[in-house]
C-alpha cells in the first residue's frame, strides 16, 4: 500500500462520520508521521496497519470524549459528507462521490426545482384524472346504477303479483 492509497482509505473511511476539522487533523497527523517520521515510508506504512481500523478507533475515540453529544457531532458530519467528497488540500468537502468512487458534482438549484416541479406536475395529474373518474361516477354510473335499481325493484315488485 503506498502512501496515497493510505491517505484515501483513511479518509474515506473517517469522512461522514467525523466532522471535517477532525478528519483535516488526523490526516495532517498521519501524513507528517509517514512523511517526517524516523523509518522509511514503506515501514511506517507496515506499522501502522489497517487505515480502516485506525479510522474505526479514531471515530470510537472521537465519540467516547464527547459523550452525549456524538450523535450530534455524527450527523453534523454526515450533513458535511453529503455536500462533497473531502478535499485533503483544502480541508474541504467538494463535489459528492458515488459507491464507485468518481467524483461529481452537486446538484444546482434548478434541477432540485425542477424536480419540486416533476412532483407537484404528477400530482396534479393525478388529481385531475380522480377528478374525471369522479365525474364519469357521478354522470354515469350513478345514474345507470339508479335504473338498474328501480327496474330491478319495479320487476322483483310486479314479478310477485
Amino acid at each position: 500500500m503506498t502512501k496515497k492509497e493510505f491517505l484515501d482509505t483513511l479518509t474515506e473511511s473517517l469522512a461522514g462520520n467525523l466532522p471535517a476539522a477532525e478528519v483535516e487533523e488526523n490526516i495532517r497527523y498521519y501524513k507528517d508521521y509517514i512523511e517526517n517520521g524516523e523509518e522509511s515510508e514503506e515501514k511506517a506504512l507496515e506499522t501502522l496497519g489497517d487505515p480502516h481500523l485506525i479510522a474505526r478507533t479514531i471515530i470510537d475515540s472521537f465519540k467516547i470524549s464527547k459523550g452525549p453529544m456524538a450523535d450530534f457531532y455524527t450527523e453534523q458530519a454526515r450533513n458535511e459528507y453529503s455536500k462533497g467528497v473531502f478535499d485533503e488540500g483544502t480541508g474541504q468537502y467538494a463535489g459528492s462521490q458515488h459507491e464507485s468512487g468518481q467524483v461529481r458534482p452537486q446538484a444546482k438549484w434548478y434541477s432540485k426545482l425542477l424536480a419540486i416541479l416533476i412532483v407537484v406536475a404528477v400530482i396534479a395529474i393525478i388529481l385531475v384524472l380522480g377528478g374525471l373518474a369522479a365525474f364519469v361516477i357521478v354522470r354515469v354510473v350513478l345514474p345507470v346504477l339508479l335504473v338498474v335499481i328501480i327496474l330491478k325493484f319495479i320487476s322483483n315488485y310486479f314479478g310477485r303479483n
